[in-house]
């Protein structure tokens, strides 16, 4: 029984075995897909960012080009504009002064067609001339405005010098003043200087005077009168 036992844990064993191998197998497959898969997932993001650089690139390009055309387009319709300004000015020149007087000349009266291109003539020239007028007003404004600006500078440049003078004129005043203040202060000062000076003169010539008149009213002693002796003389 035992060795019956033994060999049917044999074959589990060896099935267990190959499981484990299957997995490993199995794993390594799978690992090298993962690569495999990494790889083309990382080609495939290459290829994308070159793609779109070119393309980022190539639009970059084509918006150079278009705005180039557009540019040009834009000249070019500026110049078709000015070619049409200044034709219908000689077109104006030409058929008002030459073209017309030369039909009218020639077949008398005007044309229909004469007529439209006279209408269409004079609705340009209206339509111009009222342009011009508009222009007239906005240039005639704008000098306005301008000599108004101007008159504006004068008159601030004239407050500003009246504005310097007046504080020159105040620190003149002020210099003026003070001088003034310092000179009637002197004055002041040798008033009362010549006040005190004459006050001390007429006391001394008080005092002068005093002593003058005292020395005149002091009390004198009568001298008593001496007879001289008689002195007879005898005959001897």
């Amino acid at each position: 029984m035992t060795d019956c036992n033994k060999q049917s844990h044999l074959p589990t064993q060896g099935g267990h075995m190959v499981e484990k191998e299957r997995e490993l197998e199995l794993q390594e497959k799978l690992a090298e897909q993962r690569l495999v898969l990494k790889g083309e997932h990382e080609e495939a993001l290459r290829v994308l960012r070159a793609a779109h650089e070119q393309e980022k690139e190539a639009l970059i390009q084509s918006s150079q080009e278009a705005k180039a055309a557009l540019q040009e387009t834009i000249d070019g319709l500026t110049s078709q504009l000015q070619a049409f300004q200044a034709k219908m000015k000689r077109a104006e020149e030409s058929i008002l002064s030459r073209n017309y007087k030369k039909h009218i000349q020639d077949y008398g009266s005007p044309s229909p067609f004469w007529v439209q291109e006279l209408e269409s003539l004079h609705f340009v020239i209206e339509m111009k001339n009222e342009r011009i007028h508009e222009l007239d007003k906005r240039l005639i404004h704008m000098e306005t405005v301008k000599e108004k600006n101007l008159m504006l500078e004068e008159k601030i440049t004239t407050l500003q010098q009246e504005n310097e003078d007046l504080h020159i004129r105040g620190r003149n005043q002020v210099v003026m003043s003070r001088q003034l203040s310092e000179d009637l202060l002197l004055t002041r000062e040798a008033l009362e200087k010549e006040s005190q000076l004459r006050r001390q003169l007429q006391q001394e010539k008080e005092e002068l005077l005093y002593r003058v008149l005292g020395a005149d009213a002091s009390p004198t002693f009568p001298l008593a009168s001496v007879t001289p002796p008689k002195v007879s003389f005898l005959a001897t």
